[in-house]
């Protein structure tokens, strides 16, 4: 955040403006700083939801287990092929810098990036949630339909019940990208189109007379992607619930405008799926990129104290670039100095190699 670039030469009149300044560092860093925040409250949340329903589990009532499962399964994937990804563009955000281990971005790449296969890897956990939906990826979705027999779903996949025969778009409310409720339910409609395409994909399947297991993997393309969009409404919509808990206003506005970044963007990346669903048209997909910059503008003022929220100490992240001093030039010189290949003034081995050779000049 303190580093300094140099502009063009008409502008070196001016003080140099700090790296953070630049629009494109911060449209590739304030979103992985909303990411942070809305990947706290969810585990926040599901905490909450583990200790909850383990207390059932001691009540004899299990009922509770198939949801946990799904929600833990699907989100370790989710978090964590999103924070791998954010931890690289974070790296190149810092140029150079970030390839040297000195700012530690390295090492936490290395640590971090084995979350998504350990613990379950993360496509496997995808389909584990994609299986606690059955009743939505085994049966025609004519007969969800509440009052024709068939089973009203609970928990964080009841938005499913909705499922019609007919195209999910059908009806659509207009987007207000202005209003994070309107977001959460174009979140919502993106997730249960992308799951009725899964289920069709398997009756399309089994209708070939295939069997389960086979019409399931020539599908699992589609169930992947239909468990990576309900994770990703999962988070949008813990994340406007948080909001709603804090008491703060000034903190709530600032809270608001991460998460409407960290919806928006999601938005943005993914807007094939809104378009193809026609939850978005194409002069609201350019609405929504405008409105990110006005976004990344006002977040700028709080940017260093939402990170330094996080309360995390030098010697934990060991970094020369993130120091709370902000001294960034000067410990990057020090750290140079106290480089065991700098121990001496003049490398040994100049004259082992370098010396026997110049002096046959």
């Amino acid at each position: 955040m303190v580093t300094q670039e140099c502009l063009p030469a008409p502008l070196h009149r001016e003080p140099e403006p700090q790296i953070l300044n630049f629009q494109t560092q911060q449209h590739k860093l304030f979103p992985v700083l909303a990411t942070a925040y809305a990947f706290t409250f969810v585990g926040q949340y599901m905490k909450q939801t583990y200790n909850r329903i383990s207390g059932d589990i001691h009540e004899g009532d299990y009922s509770g287990l198939p949801e946990l499962h799904a929600l833990s399964a699907g989100l370790k994937a989710f978090t964590t092929w999103a924070a791998n990804g954010a931890i690289e563009v974070c790296r190149m955000s810092c140029g150079g810098h970030g390839y040297s281990r000195s700012s530690a971005l390295p090492d936490i790449y290395v640590e971090f990036t084995p979350t998504c296969t350990y613990e379950g890897e993360n496509t496997v956990m995808m389909l584990q949630t994609a299986r606690c939906v059955p009743p939505v990826l085994q049966v025609p979705a004519e007969e969800l339909l509440p009052g024709q027999g068939g089973q009203q779903l609970q928990g964080s996949v009841s938005y499913l019940s909705r499922l019609q025969p007919q195209p999910v778009s059908a009806g659509v409310p207009p987007l207000n990208i202005q209003d994070l409720a309107s977001l959460v339910q174009v979140y919502q409609l993106r997730a249960a189109n992308l799951v009725e395409l899964a289920a069709t994909s398997i009756q399309q399947e089994l209708q070939l007379r295939r069997s389960q297991e086979d019409a399931w993997n020539s599908s699992a393309i589609d169930l992947v992607r239909a468990s990576d969009a309900h994770c990703h409404y999962v988070v949008v919509k813990l994340f406007a619930d948080k909001l709603r808990q804090v008491e703060d206003p000034a903190v709530t506005s600032v809270l608001s405008t991460l998460a409407l970044l960290y919806s928006l963007h999601g938005i943005a990346s993914n807007s094939g799926d809104f378009l193809k669903a026609g939850l978005l048209s194409v002069p609201q997909a350019l609405q929504v990129s405008a409105h990110i910059k006005e976004l990344l503008i006002q977040l700028r003022p709080n940017a260093v104290a939402l990170v330094d929220a996080f309360d995390l100490n030098d010697k934990k992240l060991n970094s020369v670039l993130g120091r709370y001093d902000g001294n960034v030039y000067e410990h990057l010189f020090e750290w140079a100095r106290n480089s065991p290949l700098n121990a001496s003034e003049v490398h040994e081995s100049f004259h082992k190699y370098l010396k026997p050779l110049r002096s046959k000049l």
